[in-house]
């Protein structure tokens, strides 16, 4: 009895012993027969989808931006004409002015009583002057007729004189009675003599004191105008149409002739002042015309000259021209320049796309259903774009670029 129970036991183990190898090589089919699918999704993934952009010859542009300084193209300091208290400023700092407006007033009190006696002097000048042409107008008049008069009685007693030494001669008329005729001619000789340098020394006055006096009212009328200019001056006037950008003295200060009163800026016509790189100068003075910006509006501009910056050789100092406007930048305000600049010919590529790895750049292209891994040359980057060499125009680079595109994956180019 027991060895019949030994020999089922046995069997009992050898049966469990079977059962176990069995599920053991059951366990070991299955991996195997679940590989096969994985291999077939492997070999049946998605294509990726990506979008793509044409390589295309161009021109590289660049766009920069510098500042503007606003300068008036006439600028005044206008100092006073005169010596005195001021007394009124009409106009202040920030007003538009028209031109030859009085923007400051001096105390003329002073200058006004210089005028006064200046008029009073030459009032005077003249009125001796008419008194003297008169006088020589008369006094000639008067010597004329009186040496007339005395010419037609040395006449008479020269004749008569003649006469009587004729008879004389014959014995007609005793010598005292010549004699007598004799002192008679002899004086009214002296008196036509006597007339004679009077009337040659009235023509001497009527050219000489008369022309110092008018040389008295030549001075007269001098001195009148300066004393009027003076009094003009007290109203210092804006030279030209503009703004008043400063006013240097204040009512009731003394303000002596010569010291500057006020600065004075024109509105209308403005220059604009810049300093670009070499290259960047050739490019705006060829094209002349430029536009600053300044409070959200645009100025036009001319480009008037250019010189190198003294302080420094590697920029080129330049000056346009703005053209007139209704509203008008402030002077010594700061604009805007916006422009481009060519850097280049070449094949141009989003500089995104293009990938960086040991010191070599490379893009992806779609080429046949896949990506493609294309070794470049970047000669330059400027904003969004590059310019490289080693990529045929009109490849189809992808772009924007998935971070893990590797190549030769299958893709799918988004329309």
């Amino acid at each position: 009895m027991p060895f019949k129970k030994r020999i089922v036991g046995l069997f009992i183990l050898v049966s469990l012993l079977l059962g176990s190898c069995r599920n053991a090589s059951s366990t070991e089919t299955k991996p195997t027969e679940s590989t096969a699918p994985s291999e077939a999704v492997a070999e049946t993934a998605p294509a990726r989808i990506v979008k793509v952009i044409a390589a295309q010859e161009g021109t590289l542009s660049a766009q920069k931006t510098t500042t503007v300084t606003i300068e008036p193209l006439k600028e005044s300091t206008v100092a006073s004409g005169a010596t005195g208290r001021v007394d009124q400023i009409l106009k202040r700092q920030g007003q538009v002015v028209e031109q030859d407006e009085i923007i400051i007033v001096l105390d003329s009190s002073n200058a006004s009583l210089q005028v006064q006696n200046a008029q009073l002097a030459l009032d005077a000048a003249r009125i001796n002057l008419q008194k003297a042409e008169r006088a020589v107008s008369e006094g000639g008049n008067q010597l004329a007729l009186q040496l007339q008069s005395a010419q037609s009685n040395y006449n008479v007693l020269k004749q008569q004189y003649d006469e009587s030494k004729a008879l004389f001669d014959v014995g007609g008329i005793a010598k005292t009675q010549l004699d007598s005729l004799a002192a008679q001619l002899t004086q009214a000789e002296s008196s036509v003599v006597q007339l004679q340098n009077g009337v040659a020394q009235n023509s001497r006055a009527k050219t000489e004191d008369l022309s110092l006096l008018r040389v008295q009212v030549s001075q007269a009328q001098t001195a009148l105008q300066q004393a009027s200019d003076a009094l003009n001056e007290s109203k210092i006037k804006a030279p030209f149409a503009g703004e008043i950008s400063d006013v240097f003295t204040e009512q009731g200060e003394f303000l002596a002739a010569g010291s500057p009163a006020f600065k004075l800026v024109s509105n209308n016509q403005q220059l604009g002042s810049f300093s670009v790189p070499p290259a960047d100068a050739e490019t705006l003075i060829a094209q002349k015309e430029i536009n600053f910006r300044y409070q959200g509006l645009d100025y036009a501009a001319n480009i008037i000259r250019s010189s190198v910056a003294p302080d420094n050789q590697r920029l080129i100092n330049i000056t346009a021209e703005i053209y007139p406007s209704n509203t008008p930048i402030p002077a010594g305000s700061v604009a805007q320049l916006n422009y481009n600049t060519s850097e280049g010919t070449g094949i141009l590529v989003p500089a995104s796309a293009i990938i960086a790895d040991s010191g070599n750049n490379y893009v992806f292209v779609a080429e046949n259903g896949l990506s493609k891994q294309q070794s470049v040359q970047v000669l330059q980057v400027v904003g969004g774009q590059a310019m490289v060499e080693g990529l045929a125009s009109n490849s189809l680079v992808i772009s924007p670029l998935p971070s893990d595109l590797r190549d030769g994956v299958t893709i799918k180019v988004l329309e």
